[in-house]
C-alpha cells in the first residue's frame, strides 16, 4: 500500500519500497523536519499547507544531494518526483491532502 497525496486534481504517492527516503531523514532529524513530521503521521489523514510543501521540495533536493550516491538512479527518480509535485502544491497555492494505509 502507498502513502497518498493529493494537490487538487494531481495524485503522487510514496510506495512501500520508497519509504526508505524516511531512513536517511532520520538521520539528520533537525536537518528534514517536516521530512519528519510526515514519517511520524505515515498512517493517518493529515493536510499540508502550501509552505509547508516548499519546505518539503527544498528537503528532498537536499536528501537527494546528500544521499544520492547510496540510493542510486531509483532513488533520483523519485526524489524528483516527489519535489516536482511538493513545487507544484507551492507554487499554485494548492494544500496537499494526505492518505496513510
Amino acid at each position: 500500500m502507498a502513502f497518498d497525496m493529493y494537490a487538487g486534481e494531481r495524485h503522487e504517492a510514496i510506495q512501500n519500497h520508497e519509504e526508505y527516503l524516511f531512513a536517511f531523514s532520520a538521520e539528520a532529524i533537525k536537518e528534514f523536519p517536516q521530512l519528519n513530521a510526515i514519517w511520524a503521521s505515515f498512517y493517518s489523514d493529515f493536510t499540508l499547507e502550501p509552505e509547508q510543501s516548499s519546505e518539503l521540495a527544498h528537503e528532498i533536493l537536499t536528501l537527494h544531494d546528500r544521499y544520492e550516491s547510496q540510493g542510486g538512479k531509483t532513488f533520483s527518480a523519485m526524489a524528483l518526483r516527489i519535489a516536482k509535485f511538493f513545487s507544484y502544491s507551492w507554487r499554485n497555492k494548492i494544500p496537499i491532502r494526505c492518505s496513510g494505509d
